[in-house]
């Protein structure tokens, strides 16, 4: 039987665990013979009283010992040199594993401490450092807080950026077909690109990324490449460069509805936008410009119902709205 020493190096109470486990291995049950084992395995240079006449006593004379404070700082000096470094395809289960069971052998149990240790681990990333802030004010629940950061790691994958490197596809979700547009202008109407829902199937077509004509100037450093709600957006075809735009005055060549929508702009809070989690607002061009109550809220799946449904020209999708470069 290979009973572990203490000697300073592990927290008491996972060392008297691991006598427990060997002695239950071994048969041992009795309190008073694992007692009597774990005070023979104390190494010499660690004194506890005599008068230690169960485990729970024996604990917390072994934590009373200075030998255990020195051995919380450097756990703690441990988790001051802990760094998330997988980025945004991170190992965050078990960094947060590792991290986890630091705290708990130094007795970190103070959700504050937790938050400023959490937050300084991946204080190099803004967008982490601004989202897991506002996400975790007022949390006490350690586990709340754990779940929070793993959360914002994995939000952190989902923002939407701007330019042609961050491409992004829109998905209708009755039809499973994607918003496209190709070379071919319309015959009638604007005459311009035509804008159509393709097949379920990704290709060339489907592929967009955002622009940003008026950056908002209160914007942070971290934030300008990011897409946020309240930003005025544009959708820029990736293979064509010709962005979307709905005329007020041309009608659809097949349906007849007007095309009367001309921005589209996301808003609720401050927050950074993510894949599938889109708000959107249409304004209304023709009259009341300035007026927001006359802005009608939709949800992502809405406005790409709104773009299908209205038109038909190009495979027996309804298609009204004309891509103009």
């Amino acid at each position: 039987m290979n009973i572990p020493v203490i000697n300073g190096t592990i927290n008491p109470d996972e060392w008297v665990k691991q006598v427990q486990t060997t002695c239950i291995i071994n048969n041992i049950r009795q309190e008073r013979d694992i007692l009597k084992l774990c005070k023979l395995n104390i190494d010499s240079s660690i004194t506890v009283p005599g008068e230690c006449n169960n485990l729970n006593d024996l604990v917390k004379a072994l934590k009373a010992h200075p030998t255990f404070s020195i051995y919380k700082d450097g756990i703690k000096h441990k988790l001051d040199q802990m760094k998330f470094e997988g980025g945004e395809g991170g190992d965050t289960t078990a960094f947060l594993a590792e991290f986890r069971s630091h705290c708990d052998k130094a007795e970190i149990d103070n959700p504050q401490e937790i938050k400023n240790r959490l937050l300084r681990t991946y204080s190099s990333n803004e967008f982490f450092e601004n989202e897991f802030s506002k996400r975790v004010i007022g949390v006490t629940s350690i586990d709340e807080i754990y779940k929070l950061y793993s959360e914002v790691i994995s939000d952190s994958s989902k923002v939407i950026k701007y330019g042609p490197e961050f491409l992004i596809a829109i998905k209708h979700l009755a039809t499973g077909k994607y918003l496209s547009s190709c070379e071919i202008n319309y015959e009638t109407g604007s005459q311009r690109q035509v804008l159509f829902a393709d097949e379920k199937i990704l290709d060339e077509n489907a592929w967009w990324y955002l622009t940003c004509e008026a950056p908002d100037p209160q914007k942070r450093d971290f934030q300008k490449d990011k897409v946020l709600y309240d930003d005025k957006i544009y959708l820029t075809h990736n293979k064509t460069k010709a962005k979307i735009s709905f005329s007020n005055f041309y009608m659809a060549p097949a349906t007849g509805h007007l095309e009367y929508v001309e921005e589209v702009w996301t808003e609720t809070n401050d927050y950074t936008l993510r894949s599938q989690n889109v708000t959107f607002k249409i304004e209304d061009n023709n009259e009341h410009r300035n007026d927001r109550n006359d802005t009608k809220p939709l949800k992502s799946s809405d406005i790409k119902k709104k773009l299908v449904d209205m038109m038909k020209e190009m495979k027996g999708i309804c298609v009204t709205a004309c891509v103009f470069t």
